[in-house]
């Protein structure tokens, strides 16, 4: 009688559930971005003066679609061009290509998506301000584009169109680009750079370039970000780490004296991830809470000022699982620096939220108006749908930690995460009705996620 019930009870109630088609992954360029949609196919928005969108029109203050492929599956946006990747592993460019960043013969610019090379087994890419990397299943790492500081890696400072290994290693785990500088991990964690030191970027206590990669710290990472000359990074431990050109307060330190070392932020030992941007920063802790620092010239920090931070500022804003920030470049002079806006995904409407500058459609509001504190208002543009499922039903919502998942088939690896997209539990369910026991968790809001299905479920 107690599941009859239920299953009365919630006859009476709906609860939203998203289709194929909402948001899956964000990118930042310097005055444009990137969204993937689950249904697997790419949008862009904002200013398209190299062909950066890809779309091969004129720009757009909302997104379009590029083409009509349904294949994608990753996309970087770096300061005037974007990679991307296909499900069969292929590597795809466009966008600015005047030091070979998109990898063609020809040095122009490319309108819409080309394939580089014929490779199917490219697994990870990253974006800079003029250079680009790949990582392949095998664990290689490839580097092309511009190399004026070394910043490919390859033991030279010749530019490159063509993907070009960077030494012999086949363990290479993660890479991010900034305007002249590269990092990255092994699959053991340890930190590697290699490029532009000038602003000490490299972090190993020099300020002199290198053209292969050195290790940096004895340290073991959990993650790491470049910024445009700045560098932050948590170890497993839960503190977070930041060096390099601090001009603007964007090590989180309190001053403005660069980094020629990592160096700790404060004493928190909470720390999920650091994002780095052109002058500022995001720092996300493992309760979901957002803090940024640094310039804030075009409100990018979201804390509804126009006030700059030389400390970490608590963000407005609700646990997001997601952040891209613009990571910028420089004007033709190599003065002017572009990146000022900041993207996310709200865990609970799967919508686009946005911050900072707005001129050139980069927010994909379908207006030019910057704003100094998050909104979530790309789910229209995006059709974000919301159904009510006849297939399966979770009940009672709210509830203490004790519930009823009841679905028509068996699913496997069905997924309870928190408000920041994190997973706490993985779990199957056969066909019925399965009761689920959560007794340890918090009060708050949670999701269960059964392929494309996302349920809401709220915990008193």
């Amino acid at each position: 009688m107690k599941h009859l019930y239920f299953s009365i009870f919630i006859s009476l109630l709906s609860f939203t559930s998203f289709s194929q088609t909402y948001w899956k992954t964000i990118s930042a360029g310097t005055e444009y971005s990137f969204a993937l949609r689950s249904d697997g196919t790419l949008w862009s928005w904002g200013i398209n003066n190299s062909g950066q969108l890809g779309t091969g029109t004129a720009g757009s203050n909302a997104p379009v679609q590029i083409g009509t492929d349904q294949d994608w599956v990753a996309i970087s946006c770096g300061a005037f061009h974007a990679l991307a990747l296909k499900a069969n592993g292929t590597l795809w460019g466009w966008g600015s290509n005047q030091v070979g960043q998109v990898s063609t013969v020809q040095l122009t610019q490319i309108a819409t998506p080309i394939q580089i090379g014929s490779d199917q087994d490219w697994q990870q890419i990253a974006t800079g301000t003029g250079h680009s990397a790949a990582i392949k299943s095998n664990g290689t790492l490839w580097m092309w584009g511009n190399n004026t500081s070394g910043q490919l890696g390859i033991n030279t400072t010749v530019n490159t169109n063509a993907p070009t290994q960077v030494g012999n290693a086949a363990d290479w785990k993660t890479v991010s680009l900034g305007g002249a500088h590269t990092i990255a991990l092994k699959n053991d964690s340890t930190l590697y750079a290699w490029g532009n030191n000038s602003l000490g970027q490299l972090g190993n206590n020099t300020q002199n370039d290198t053209a292969v990669p050195i290790q940096i710290s004895n340290y073991k990472w959990s993650s790491i970000e470049a910024g445009f000359a700045s560098n932050g990074g948590v170890l497993p431990d839960g503190t977070a780490w930041t060096w390099g050109f601090n001009a603007n307060g964007q090590l989180g330190q309190g001053d403005t004296q660069l980094r020629l070392t990592p160096t700790q932020l404060g004493t928190g030992t909470s720390w999920q991830h650091i994002y780095a941007g052109s002058s500022f920063m995001y720092g996300q802790m493992l309760d979901g809470t957002t803090w940024s620092w640094g310039f804030n010239g075009q409100g990018q920090l979201g804390i509804g000022t126009l006030q700059a931070q030389t400390l970490p500022a608590p963000v407005s804003l609700l646990a997001h699982s997601k952040f891209a920030l613009a990571e910028g470049g420089t004007d033709a002079a190599g003065t002017a620096l572009y990146g000022l806006h900041v993207l996310s995904i709200a865990p609970d409407s799967l919508s686009i939220c946005s911050v900072g500058a707005n001129y050139g459609g980069q927010l994909g509001t379908g207006n030019t108006s910057n704003r100094s504190a998050f909104e979530c208002d790309v789910a229209s543009v995006a059709s974000t749908t919301e159904l009510t499922t006849n297939n399966l039903k979770l009940y009672p919502n709210p509830s203490a930690g004790q519930l009823y998942i009841e679905s028509e088939l068996p699913f496997e690896n069905a997924q309870l995460s928190d408000a920041t997209g994190r997973t706490i539990q993985s779990f199957d369910l056969h066909a019925g009705v399965n009761e689920m026991r959560f007794p340890s968790l918090q009060s708050g809001t949670y999701f269960i996620r059964m392929g494309e299905q996302c349920v809401k479920w709220v915990v008193e």
